[in-house]
């Protein structure tokens, strides 16, 4: 069994690297680095009931390896970094099952589901945890007579003004709470009604926590009239309220804890044959095998002809030196054309950039990260709007940016195999068929200006000069048809 799961590191090492660079550099996904000691403390917890029990080879186990072997080549196709990670723990789970059998995988459930939580997964509940955030915390002000004025994720109060930024949100908090207490019901009771009652008590207990030291933060603040260090300090006096509450959770929770005794030990079972085992580890193997190998011969296919991006033009506006924010190298894409503007009050910086390479880490979902990164920027706002430019009504993914009292506005539109497509699965989706139809095109188009004078006049200076530039997206349908 070990040397299947090695396999499968060498052989998706890729996805697996990605996942340890977000353990370490994320504090929302830190937890991932104690997963697998908690994981083999569970199952050293439960030697004594697996006493008595033997592996019974399944090969119904290869199913699942197959279908999850299914969905890997699908989201490495798409670009779906997160979903090829799940995958590849789906596949963990069926060597597990092919290896143990039924009876003993059902016994290790909840340590194997655990499992599950190596992926660094959740980003898509910082909007949600963003809002309740902000609406419990400013509710929370007004209940002790601070009066405030609540502007989207904007806190204003007398004393200063409290942005609750994408790293405000408590996923962090979420996740470790959950991490904590599934371990914890596993080790302390043993139905699961009571399992499940405490998981979703100390998650719900994290996200009102984390609303509660919001509002802590603020009022303090604002009674001591220190905006600077509070806030300076908000991250280390967040842990070590979480770890209050925490150990009071788990606390709260002994009070219904249910031992799990010695318990009746059943008759040793018979064992598998040792031909069994073998021919299961090997099935295991091959079919774990199948899916990069199947990636890998359309890898290795001859390239396709590269996407030449036009050149790209201020139009009415003036072409200003480059802002060093902006990098013009980006490994995640083929190509990348940028040029920046200036006129009637706005910069803009407009760029489009290419993905022809089959089957690489660069997808078109999610490349406008890399794209549009820049020191100190965090994401406080997103929405898709449909915009009418060139004559078609274009999904526009629109971004609006904080880098202290600065912000900024970022339009991406994304185009790939027959036209634009709305972020997201739509777009994935439409890149992986073009993916499979052997003519994939994607292209990311961004442009960006400064909101310091307010957002809408950023939005109207965005739209005015996407309008004007039919030239280049005339290249695109050209191109994409």
């Amino acid at each position: 069994m070990c040397l299947v799961f090695l396999l499968i590191v060498v052989l998706f090492r890729g996805d697996v690297r990605a996942a340890v660079g977000l353990w370490l550099s994320s504090s929302a996904y830190s937890h991932g680095l104690l997963i697998l000691p908690v994981f083999a403390f569970m199952l050293w917890a439960k030697r004594a009931e697996l006493r008595g029990f033997s592996p019974r080879p399944t090969l119904w186990g290869g199913a699942i390896i197959l279908a999850f072997g299914g969905v890997w080549v699908l989201s490495t196709l798409s670009g779906v970094a997160e979903a090829a990670q799940f995958a590849i723990v789906g596949m963990i789970q069926g060597v597990l099952l092919t290896q143990l059998g039924w009876r003993l995988y059902g016994l290790l459930l909840l340590p194997f589901g655990y499992l599950w939580l190596l992926v660094p997964s959740g980003e898509f509940l910082v909007p949600m945890l963003q809002s309740f955030t902000a609406h419990a915390a400013a509710r929370l002000l007004e209940l002790v007579g601070i009066d405030n004025f609540l502007d989207g994720l904007t806190i204003e109060v007398a004393s200063g003004t409290y942005l609750v930024a994408p790293g405000c949100a408590g996923l962090n908090f979420v996740l470790a709470a959950l991490a904590t207490a599934l371990a914890y019901a596993e080790l302390v009771y043993r139905t699961w009604g009571r399992r499940l009652a405490f998981v979703l008590g100390m998650v719900v207990l994290a996200v009102a926590g984390n609303a509660l030291r919001v509002f802590l933060i603020i009022a303090i603040a604002h009674l001591i009239e220190d905006v600077g260090n509070i806030a300076d300090d908000h991250i280390l006096y967040g842990w070590a309220f979480f770890s209050v509450l925490l150990l009071g959770g788990m606390a709260l929770g002994v009070r219904w804890r249910q031992d799990h005794g010695p318990g009746k030990i059943p008759p040793r079972e018979r064992s598998a044959p040792r031909a069994a085992i073998l021919s299961a580890t090997a099935v295991a193997a091959v079919l774990v095998i199948l899916a990069p190998a199947l990636v890998w011969v359309m890898w290795s296919a001859e390239a396709r002809a590269a996407l030449a991006l036009p050149v790209l033009s201020c139009g009415v506006l003036g072409k200003l030196a480059a802002d060093p924010e902006w990098s013009a190298d980006v490994a995640e894409v083929d190509s990348l054309a940028a040029i920046d503007c200036g006129g009637n009050g706005h910069r803009i910086h407009f760029v489009m950039a290419a993905l022809d390479r089959p089957v690489r880490r660069g997808k078109l979902v999610g490349v406008e990260r890399w794209v549009g990164a820049g020191d100190g920027w965090t994401r406080i706002a997103r929405q898709v709007a449909a915009e009418p430019i060139g004559g078609l009504q274009v999904p526009v993914q629109k971004d609006l940016e904080a880098n202290g009292h600065r912000r900024r506005v970022i339009w991406s539109l994304f185009w790939t195999g027959d036209g634009w497509h709305r972020p997201g699965w739509p777009v994935a989706l439409a890149d992986l068929k073009a993916e499979l139809a052997g003519h994939r095109h994607a292209v990311l188009v961004m442009a960006a200006t400064s909101a310091d004078s307010g957002e809408a006049a950023a939005a109207e200076a965005l739209h005015d000069f996407l309008s004007g530039q039919s030239a280049a997206f005339d290249t695109l349908s050209g191109r994409g048809r």
